[in-house]
């Protein structure tokens, strides 16, 4: 009986024996998986940070209104970034050809798209008075970090204007706006878009 009662809790604690030892290969295995994709989560992040680090920063451009808004000078918002040239791409209905700018001081005239905007106003029969935007396709070469680089954008150009008593409209530009990071693909095309479309 004695012995029976022996073999019996030597199979008992053969079998918590085990059971410790399935546990302890589990709790061995998940602390592995959990170090390894903890090491792997690390990698992704210095990865994207080294792409981010040689990309540099996305350039975004910003107005200053000039000549009473006879003109936009445009700059980077980061400092560290220098405009070399400048192309802009306005709708074919503004203006049906593209301007190229290489200056230290870029920006958008006023007489490039007034005439195209007024006969587009007159076509729409605008009120007297009034604002709207035109999209405006930017190719910017431009320096950050010693490399030159190369930015397309699309971006919507505010502007108002006045009737004259005369006849005529008085058009001024008032800022810019940033409206899309176009990398690839026929940019002209996607200025037409968008000034069938206005955001």
């Amino acid at each position: 009986m004695s012995d029976t009662l022996e073999k019996r809790r030597g199979r008992l604690w053969l079998t918590i024996g085990e059971i410790v030892a399935v546990v302890s290969l589990v709790i061995a295995g998940l602390s592995y998986w959990d170090s390894h994709r903890a090491h792997l989560d690390e990698a992704r992040r210095d990865a994207t940070q080294a792409r981010q680090a040689s990309l540099g920063q996305a350039l975004v451009l910003e107005a200053q209104v000039e000549a009473g808004g006879r003109r936009l000078a445009l700059k980077p918002v980061d400092p560290a970034q220098v405009i070399q040239s400048q192309r802009y791409e306005f709708a074919h209905q503004v203006l049906d050809h593209p301007v190229e700018v290489t200056a230290a001081a870029p920006g958008i005239d006023a007489g490039w798209i007034a005439p195209g905007l007024a006969k587009a106003l007159d076509a729409a029969h605008a009120k007297g008075d009034g604002s709207a935007r035109t999209p405006v396709g930017v190719v910017t070469t431009y320096l950050e970090n010693g490399e030159s680089r190369e930015d397309r954008s699309i971006y919507l150009i505010g502007y108002s204007w006045k009737r004259h008593f005369l006849g005529g409209r008085e058009i001024t530009l008032q800022g810019v706006a940033f409206r899309a990071r176009h990398a690839a693909g026929d940019l002209q095309s996607a200025v037409d878009a968008a000034w069938k479309s206005p955001a």
